[in-house]
């Protein structure tokens, strides 16, 4: 029985993962931030460690006798006028990994984005060279992985995951995010929404984020984790809109217009001072404006790895989710 760290655990995708390896018969340990709502994890049995990635201490605490580190934390931002996201993905995870390889970890899982990739349009490996953008998630998360490979280079037993865009049950940035926009009539589609979304459902990257929790699996690898399927924005938009009885998104702004009006609204939003998201960013426009193609193929030839969560029964168990926390009173026929 392995004892595990996660960090993140509190969200999304770290709460997904503390559940599997719970169900897998592993001792998990997860570095909570102090105001973090851990109810989730106490009925999980989970063991507690306070803390977060800008100290240190708490750092070294949270590795000590584990033997498998799962790095999921991160600050997901792409307004960020207080420099917070270079404190966390950057420093805070170049610490956890260098704490890790102080005590000897058997496995570090670092969970990185295809973000690093910049939005280049068109399908892309592994091998893709990173691309900076100027925006703070995506210039942080390279960061953060130069961080875990300096590590790796040094004796850190790491393997890299870079998903697309995960969605499912629990998904606060996506899901909730755009539930809210569809309701509120502010939803507005990119090029019609006919870019590919390069989807990862939950449960298959949980699968893959096991399998490379064994310390000789994908030892000093990187691993694109995305269903493959060629599920455009639309589709994905308007297939939640239909679980809220709300009709198609018809609106639509062009790529062309959206991201110099994102780069308009950060230069303003800084000007003012403001402490909230302007409504568009660059990172907004490009998100939904190019195609999120990323091959998993190195994931499925070398690990056998195969997602099986596509849009359709995606949908089914999110509309569940959404029944069964009240956020839609019935599902519709469709």
């Amino acid at each position: 029985m392995a004892k595990s760290l996660v960090t993140g655990a509190s969200g999304f995708i770290g709460s997904h993962l503390a559940e599997s390896l719970v169900a897998a018969g592993d001792r998990v340990r997860a570095l909570v931030r102090p105001t973090a709502d851990a109810n989730r994890l106490e009925r999980l049995g989970v063991e507690l460690c306070s803390g977060d990635l800008t100290d240190p201490a708490s750092l070294e605490r949270a590795v000590a006798g584990v033997e498998r580190v799962f790095h999921c934390a991160a600050l997901v931002a792409d307004w960020d006028p207080q420099d917070l996201s270079a404190r966390v993905n950057v420093a805070g995870s170049a610490a956890l990994a260098e704490a890790a390889l102080r005590a000897g970890v058997r496995k570090f899982v670092h969970l990185s984005t295809t973000e690093v990739y910049g939005h280049p349009d068109v399908r892309v490996s592994e091998d893709a060279p990173y691309r900076y953008r100027g925006w703070p998630y995506c210039d942080t998360k390279i960061e953060a992985e130069k961080r875990v490979w300096e590590c790796h280079w040094r004796g850190l037993p790491a393997t890299v995951l870079r998903p697309a865009t995960v969605w499912g049950p629990r998904s606060k940035s996506v899901v909730v995010a755009f539930v809210k926009l569809l309701r509120s009539g502010q939803m507005r589609l990119i090029d019609r929404g006919r870019k590919t979304a390069g989807l990862c459902y939950i449960a298959d990257l949980i699968d893959l984020m096991l399998r490379v929790g064994c310390p000789e699996t994908g030892l000093g690898r990187v691993y694109n984790v995305a269903d493959g399927a060629a599920t455009t924005w639309a589709e994905f938009v308007n297939g939640l809109a239909a679980l809220l009885g709300l009709p198609p998104v018809r609106s639509s702004i062009p790529r062309a217009l959206a991201y110099p009006a994102g780069w308009l609204m950060e230069k303003w939003a800084a000007l003012r001072g403001a402490g909230h998201r302007p409504l568009l960013t660059r990172m907004a426009s490009e998100f939904m404006g190019t195609h999120q193609g990323f091959s998993s193929e190195r994931a499925q030839r070398e690990l056998g790895w195969q997602p099986r969560v596509f849009l359709a029964e995606g949908l089914r168990l999110v509309g569940d989710w959404l029944k069964e926390e009240g956020l839609i009173s019935s599902r519709p026929v469709s």
